[in-house]
């Protein structure tokens, strides 16, 4: 009976804290109308429907080591940045890892990047969970053991962590980003 409880537990915290963006959606939003100020680039972040892991859970965005926002499941959001060579990066915030690239970014250029959840990262801590709760039916053990599972399968990964980040072309982006809201 525990663990039915643990299960109606987890289920109402993932519908009270899920992430749904509720801002216009990309193809109402007049991005491509505002001129890209001189001398920045322009950079659009997204996170499709495609996949429901970590459909609760917001990955966070940093350029240059500075957090510069979020996309929660089906959300997108736009940053205007100085050209030249920058560090972006996808995380969660209570799960170990990361996913980084390099962009070269010219001025009056957009780029677009994709932000997936990893599936590797959801099997590790799931996994490790599920083990944990063979020793233990302590949820806080549980919980370690999951997150102990996801620290090994991104030990020494490039591109680690419970979400991934990468370049998408203009007319995939443009596609993909149709049905989405921006993130608020």
């Amino acid at each position: 009976m525990f663990p039915i409880l643990q299960l109606a537990g987890c289920l109402a915290v993932l519908l009270l804290c899920a992430c749904a963006a509720s801002g216009p959606r990309f193809d109402e939003a007049t991005i491509g109308a505002i001129a890209i100020p001189d001398g920045k680039a322009r950079v659009v972040l997204f996170r499709t429907r495609d996949s429901a892991l970590y459909i609760a859970r917001l990955a966070t965005v940093w350029l240059d080591g500075e957090k510069i926002g979020g996309t929660g499941y089906g959300s997108f959001f736009v940053r205007d940045i100085d050209a030249g060579n920058h560090s972006l990066r996808a995380d969660m915030w209570d799960m170990p890892g990361q996913c980084e690239l390099v962009l070269s970014a010219a001025a009056g250029e957009t780029y677009f990047f994709q932000i997936d959840p990893r599936s590797e990262s959801f099997g590790a801590f799931a996994a490790g969970d599920l083990a944990a709760q063979l020793v233990t039916m302590n949820v806080f053990v549980n919980i370690a053991g999951g997150v102990s599972a996801v620290a090994a399968e991104s030990y020494g990964e490039e591109c680690g962590g419970a979400f991934r980040i990468y370049p998408v072309d203009t007319g995939t982006a443009r596609a993909r980003l149709k049905p989405l809201r921006r993130a608020n």
